[in-house]
């Protein structure tokens, strides 16, 4: 077994999210990384950072065998193991002043560099709306040759995995616990999707079970593998806004989608924008294709209503792109339509997928569907 990859998978293993501060510190000494494996009287433990007990806890690691056993158990999955320093860890990694000792990757593909890598984030508490535009997004990277980056958790992280594994695209998600562990236990087969598409990112050795400050630590990894992040909804306290933080400081973009100014969920994510962000109002801004510019990309020719309802339908989801969601009584005295008609019409078009519920009795025009062309609006 490589002696570095050996101190590295130690290391790691023994000092989360210090592991690779400690190597760096280590090699700009001018010393070779499979010292440390060496006598621990020997070892300046304190000037990498670590505790002064450090050695103790190295050296227990080593009798048991664990390292060996850890890339044995890695190579039965198909577990790639990048060690601090390894040539094929992504560029970003580089920027951090924290950078993992080790990553785990899980996948079909490698990670790319952070110019082909975006990363949209956000609450798992999403609303409707939040959930619309995180699937959006992570299919407009994914038509646009983007990887997307996420963190796998629910709302608007799956969201977000979701709409680029739909359109094709590749995505990553930066876990939290080890590569093995699913978290949260609804995202088996999401993850089994994400890993044929792409790989699942760990700093943490397999078997890790999610803790509340290994969620935190590893959004520094996420910040740092995109060129642009975009946090759709976050409440005042979340884990979002301290990836958006990190990507501050990491010289990266951050936008954020504008969201209602009387709900919590949005109400990090809105100071985002006071604090600076770029406002996310169109997709085309954030990821431009060349194309028309607008958040409702163009539809196909025309839903196919049943019934006769071609033109009302075209009425309803002309009023919903230009005006917001909207209640019935909205759309039928907007619409000059009866109650009953709208109703009919909206039922049909939320079984196509063309509209959504946005609140109690509201409904909105899917951000991914838009308003189906008309002879006033081509």
């Amino acid at each position: 077994m490589d002696r570095r990859l050996k101190a590295a998978l130690v290391l790691n293993a023994c000092f989360e999210g210090r592991a690779g501060r400690a190597l760096q510190r280590w090699t700009e000494e001018g010393r070779d990384p499979e010292e440390l494996l060496g006598p621990s009287s020997a070892l300046p433990w304190t000037v990498l950072g670590l505790p002064e007990d450090a050695g103790e806890t190295v050296a227990r690691r080593l009798a048991q065998g664990w390292a060996e056993r850890e890339l044995e158990a890695c190579g039965r999955l198909g577990v790639r193991v990048l060690p601090w320093g390894h040539r094929e860890i992504p560029d970003g990694m580089g920027d951090l002043s924290t950078p993992p000792g080790v990553l785990y990757l899980w996948g079909a593909q490698p990670l790319p560099g952070r110019e082909e890598s975006v990363g949209v984030v956000g609450t798992r508490r999403a609303t409707a709306y939040g959930r619309r535009m995180a699937q959006a997004l992570g299919a407009r990277a994914g038509k646009a040759g983007f990887w997307l980056v996420s963190g796998g958790a629910g709302g608007v992280d799956g969201m977000a995995h979701e709409g680029c594994l739909a359109a094709g695209g590749h995505t990553a998600a930066v876990l939290g616990t080890g590569v093995d562990r699913v978290f949260p236990s609804g995202h088996r087969e999401l993850f089994e999707r994400i890993r044929g598409r792409g790989c699942l990112v760990s700093e943490y050795p397999l078997g890790t079970e999610g803790r509340p400050w290994r969620f935190p630590l590893r959004n520094r990894i996420l910040a740092a593998l995109v060129c642009k992040l975009a946090v759709v909804e976050a409440p005042s306290r979340s884990g979002a806004l301290i990836t958006a933080r990190n990507a501050l400081d990491l010289g990266r973009e951050v936008w954020a989608v504008p969201g209602r100014v009387d709900e919590e969920t949005c109400r990090g994510s809105n100071r985002l924008l006071f604090d600076g962000a770029y406002p996310l109002v169109d997709l085309e801004d954030f990821l431009p294709s060349g194309g028309q510019r607008s958040l409702f990309p163009p539809a196909s020719p025309s839903p196919s209503l049943p019934g006769g309802l071609e033109e009302e339908g075209r009425a309803i989801l002309g009023l919903l792109a230009r005006e917001g969601d909207r209640t019935v009584d909205n759309l039928a005295s907007e619409g000059r339509m009866s109650a009953a008609s709208v109703l009919k019409v909206l039922s049909v078009l939320q079984a196509l997928g063309w509209v959504y519920p946005s609140g109690p009795g509201r409904f909105r025009a899917a951000p991914d569907k838009g308003c189906p062309p008309t002879d006033s609006n081509p």
